[in-house]
C-alpha cells in the first residue's frame, strides 16, 4: 500500500500543471514516540478483554487449534492494562516490542519531531533530500527519442495491416478508464460517417450526424459488436435503449457509453471547432513556420487543396489534454 501511494502521488505530481505542488516524506523506520505510560491497551480503539484457561481444563488440540472460538473463561470485565509506548499509527507497543523493532539493524526509529521538521522545510521550498515524489522523478526511465522516432512507422504498419485485413482497430478497453474507449469509438464513428472530413462534422445538423452514426452501426455487426464485447454500450439517438453485451463497464453515458444522441453530437462539434480554432491559432502566431513555440498541431487546417486530418487518437489526446487537464508535464 505504500508503493501504491507514492506512485499515485507521483502520477498527482505529473498531471496536470494547475493542481498543488505534491511532494511526499516517506519514513521507513518506526516513528516514536508520543506517549510513554501505563494504562489500558487498546486494539482499534477497543481494550482487550482478559481471559483464563487454567492448565487443569486445557483443550484437546483437534479443537483448539481453529483461530477463534468460544474458549478460555472470561475474567469478569478486566482489560489488559501494562506498561506502553505509543508509536502512533501502529498503536501501543509493550517494552519487549519496541526494544526489538528498534534494534540495531533492525526496523529501527526516527522520532516524530524529525519527521515533522522535515514536512515543514519542503513546504517552505527547501530540498530536504528526503521527498520521494522528487528521488522518483531522478529514477524513472521517461520516454525516449527512440520510442518517439518509431512511433510513426508503427501507427502506419497497424494502418497497412488494417487495409490489408478489412478491419478498423480502434480500442479494446485497456487503458483504463472505459471513457477512453468510449470518445475513440465515437470518434471513429464520426470519423466513418464524415469521409474523414472534419469540416463535414461541424457543419452537418446535429439529429442527422447521430441517425447516420446509428445508421453506420445499424449495418455494421462487426463494429457493433467489437464495442459491446469489451463493455462498451451503445445509447440509441433517442436515448431510451442501450446495445449492450453482458457486461458494461460503466453505468453513465457520460464515463462509458457510445452516445449517439444529437446533444451529444453537438458536443463533439464544439470541440472540433475548437481543435480547428487552436490550429489555425498556433499557424498564424508562427508565421506557419511550425516553430519549436508549440508541441504539435493536432490536425492540420483544410484549405483549397488538401482536407483536414481526422485521426481518432490523435483527436481524443487532445480531448484528454485540454478539456479533461490531463496533459503530462515532464517528459
Amino acid at each position: 500500500m505504500a508503493g501504491a501511494h507514492s506512485l499515485l502521488l507521483f502520477l498527482l505530481a505529473r498531471t496536470p500543471p494547475d493542481r498543488p505542488a505534491v511532494k511526499e516524506i516517506k519514513p521507513t523506520a518506526a516513528i516514536a514516540w508520543s506517549e510513554i505510560g501505563y494504562g489500558p491497551i487498546h486494539r482499534h480503539g477497543v481494550g482487550v478483554p482478559l481471559y483464563d484457561c487454567p492448565p487443569s481444563q486445557a483443550y484437546p488440540l483437534s479443537e483448539a487449534k481453529t483461530p477463534t472460538g468460544d474458549f478460555g473463561v472470561s475474567l469478569a470485565g478486566r482489560y489488559l492494562e501494562n506498561v506502553y509506548i505509543d508509536v502512533g499509527e501502529n498503536g501501543l507497543f509493550g517494552l519487549g516490542e519496541f526494544s526489538a523493532l528498534t534494534a540495531l539493524r533492525q526496523m529501527e526509529s526516527v522520532t516524530v519531531e524529525e519527521v515533522a521538521e522535515n514536512v515543514v522545510l519542503e513546504l517552505k521550498g527547501g530540498n530536504t533530500g528526503y521527498d520521494v515524489i522528487s528521488a522518483l522523478d531522478q529514477a524513472v526511465l521517461g520516454p525516449s527519442y527512440r520510442a518517439g522516432y518509431l512511433r510513426h512507422q508503427v501507427i502506419a504498419r497497424m494502418r497497412r495491416l488494417e487495409q490489408e485485413k478489412g478491419i478498423s482497430s480502434v480500442a479494446f478497453e485497456a487503458l483504463g478508464p472505459p471513457r477512453v474507449s468510449k470518445l475513440l469509438f465515437e470518434a471513429y464513428l464520426l470519423q466513418r460517417v464524415s469521409q474523414d472530413s472534419m469540416a463535414h462534422i461541424r457543419c452537418a445538423d446535429p439529429q442527422e450526424l447521430a441517425q447516420a452514426a446509428y445508421d453506420e452501426l445499424t449495418q455494421d455487426q462487426d463494429l457493433r459488436s467489437q464495442m459491446i464485447s469489451i463493455g462498451i454500450p451503445i445509447l440509441i439517438p433517442a436515448g431510451d435503449h442501450l446495445l449492450r453485451g453482458p457486461v458494461i463497464k460503466s453505468e453513465t453515458a457520460n464515463d462509458g457509453w457510445v452516445d449517439l444522441r444529437p446533444e451529444n453530437m453537438r458536443h463533439w462539434q464544439l470541440r472540433l471547432n475548437r481543435i480547428e480554432a487552436m490550429a489555425k491559432l498556433e499557424i498564424q502566431a508562427d508565421g506557419g513556420m511550425h516553430s519549436s513555440q508549440f508541441d504539435r498541431l493536432f490536425v492540420e487546417p483544410a484549405t483549397d487543396e488538401t482536407p483536414d486530418n481526422f485521426q481518432i487518437g490523435e483527436i481524443v489526446a487532445w480531448i484528454l489534454i485540454y478539456e479533461e487537464g490531463g496533459a503530462r508535464m515532464k517528459a
